[in-house]
C-alpha cells in the first residue's frame, strides 16, 4: 500500500501558499522579506523584550526559538515560492 500526500490527515494550509505566492508575484521577494518577514520578527522581538523586562528569561527563551522556527520557515516557503530566484524591481 503506497502512502500519498493526498490522503494525509494533517492540514495543508493551502490558503498561505496561495497568499504568498499572489504577495511574491506582485511585490518582489525582497518586499516580502522585509515587510511580511520582518514585521513578523518585529512582533516576537517585542514579545522577547516584554518578557526580558519582567524577568521571565526562560519564556524569552521559548519565543526566541519559536521565533526562529516561524522566520525561517516563512524565509524558505518564500524562496520556494519564487522560484529561488529574486527578480529585480
Amino acid at each position: 500500500m503506497k502512502f500519498y500526500m493526498d490522503e494525509a490527515l494533517g492540514p495543508r494550509f493551502v490558503v498561505f501558499h496561495y497568499l504568498i505566492k499572489w504577495y511574491i508575484d506582485n511585490f518582489g521577494l525582497l518586499s516580502y522579506m522585509c515587510a511580511v518577514v520582518g514585521s513578523i520578527t518585529a512582533i516576537f522581538a517585542y514579545a522577547i523584550y516584554i518578557n526580558m523586562q519582567k524577568g521571565e528569561k526562560d519564556r524569552a527563551m521559548l519565543v526566541l526559538m519559536l521565533a526562529v522556527i516561524v522566520s525561517g520557515g516563512l524565509v524558505g516557503l518564500g524562496i520556494d515560492m519564487s522560484n529561488g530566484y529574486m527578480p529585480l524591481r
